[in-house]
């Protein structure tokens, strides 16, 4: 499936849009410089997909930085 790269993907949109595409089977790379969101929105979004035992330690990455 093809990888995505979503910027900002901490935040309100950007992880609620991660969730649907993991949901979806795409493989993601989020980045975001967690100034105004938190890198705890990763782990959140990892319980979510596991309790529909979707597994998503190889379909996403987290890099923070800024563009």
């Amino acid at each position: 499936m093809s990888k995505i790269l979503i910027t900002g993907g901490c935040g309100y949109i950007g992880s609620h849009t991660a969730l649907l595409l993991l949901q979806k089977g795409y493989d993601l790379i989020i980045l975001d410089s967690n100034i105004n969101s938190s890198e705890n929105i990763i782990k959140r979004i990892s319980n979510i997909l596991k309790k529909t035992k979707t597994n998503i330690s190889s379909k996403l990455e987290f890099y923070k930085g800024d563009v």
